[in-house]
């Protein structure tokens, strides 16, 4: 149930449980509160039944809110408790024009890419005719990559980075933000990604690696090495994960896995092959369902 929700939400396993303790401080908080004021009010359990209740719904209701949204701001949570607040707010017609508004947004999708690019083209095949996801941007560390012609050919812009100032400098979180971009997707992208792009989009950067995680992965372990490690250990099955992007190589939480048998007589390439296929089935319908689960 709570690998379910943290799926919903979007969030990190460490993020779930900052929120399940916030939600759990607000209750008990909540109470304490309701208590204290009914007395001081005067309303004991002689008093009129009818006032007591309406007050504690009050406090309930409007109160618990409130004490939601400090709890969420003191554990560092404050965008997502405000949009939960936001939801509530929409469901009672109060935020109805603001809604509105963000059912017509694009959200706007940069694919981060180091090769050929062939899982960023399926991805751009997926969203092509979509108004409310598309791919904006496709950010490359490699002159010359296949993934550029790709962009070029769907008339994507491109953004190619350097790596001292992707990983010392500001990621170019200005030329993401400039671009509006939502969401990073990495496909086939080779390098670590640093801090301040991770905290410029917390949860909201997820990578696919060919293997069955937490085997097969970390750094150095991408491409056809994943698949020799695979097939010299005599693993009888591989296949893919999706998941969030952390600090450390190929460790954020899962979003979806997906297997393939290996068969006695397959090579490295042969297996890459079942990968590639899984890649393509899964990795953009994963996307949709992410960022379907994470607007509504």
């Amino acid at each position: 149930m709570f690998q379910r929700m943290q799926r919903k939400w979007g969030i990190s396993g460490t993020q779930f449980w900052v929120i399940f303790m916030a939600f759990g401080l607000t209750g008990t908080t909540t109470a304490i509160i309701t208590r204290y004021v009914t007395e001081w009010v005067g309303l004991t359990a002689d008093g009129f039944w009818l006032w007591k209740i309406l007050l504690r719904i009050s406090i309930l209701v409007f109160g618990y809110q409130v004490i939601l949204l400090a709890f969420g701001a003191i554990l560092g949570q404050w965008a997502f408790f405000w949009k939960y607040e936001k939801k509530i707010l929409q469901k009672l017609g109060i935020m109805k024009v603001e809604l509105a508004e963000n059912s017509s947004k694009t959200t706007k999708i940069a694919i981060f890419a180091s090769g050929a690019g062939s899982n960023a083209a399926n991805i751009i095949d997926f969203f092509k005719n979509r108004a409310d996801l598309k791919v904006a941007l496709i950010v490359c560390n490699k002159p010359g990559a296949g993934v550029l012609q790709i962009a070029n050919n769907n008339s994507i812009p491109t953004l190619m980075i350097e790596k001292d100032r992707f990983a010392k400098g500001d990621a170019y979180l200005p030329e993401l933000k400039l671009a509006e971009i939502d969401f990073i997707v990495l496909a086939g992208f080779l390098w670590k990604v640093p801090a301040a792009l991770i905290a410029g989009y917390p949860n909201k950067i997820i990578n696919i690696h060919p293997a069955l995680l937490p085997k097969y992965g970390g750094k150095g372990m991408y491409g056809s090495k994943v698949h020799e490690a695979v097939i010299a250990a005599g693993e009888k099955e591989s296949g893919i994960t999706i998941h969030f992007v952390n600090e450390h190589y190929d460790e954020g939480a899962t979003i979806f896995q997906a297997t393939c048998k290996i068969d006695a007589v397959d090579t490295p390439e042969s297996l890459a092959a079942k990968i590639h296929e899984l890649e393509y089935a899964h990795f953009p319908q994963q996307i949709d369902q992410l960022l379907s689960s994470q607007v509504k």
